[in-house]
């Protein structure tokens, strides 16, 4: 675990005890529920302007997080290390279905 935290990215390794994983429980949002938890409505499929800067409400939206070191977040104003990220979310003009979710969850809204 230390090579990954120090070697490839560069963040200092965690003082957290480590814990063993009991349990890992999947399930599906609500649309209303992922709006709310949402900090960017994405409308744009841009990432950058022709200046190289984050398009708002595109797919490189400074509030969903930053992974550049020079720059803080513009939700929680930490840098790339303090920063988990946010969740953004794009309305689809129609229903997508994954393949893998079982038939009783593939009802239209």
């Amino acid at each position: 675990m230390g090579f990954i935290s120090q070697g490839l990215i560069g963040f200092s390794e965690s003082t957290a005890p480590s814990r063993r994983i009991k349990a890992v429980q999947f399930g599906i949002l609500e649309p209303k529920v992922v709006k709310e938890l949402s900090v960017v409505h994405v409308v744009h499929p841009e990432s950058y302007d022709e200046n190289d800067q984050p398009v708002e409400n595109g797919l490189a939206d400074p509030k969903l997080g930053t992974i550049d070191q020079n720059f803080k977040c513009a939700t929680c104003e930490e840098d790339s290390a303090g920063c988990q990220g946010h969740w953004g979310h794009i309305e689809l003009a129609r229903p997508v279905f994954h393949h893998g979710l079982p038939r009783h969850h593939q009802e239209n809204p």
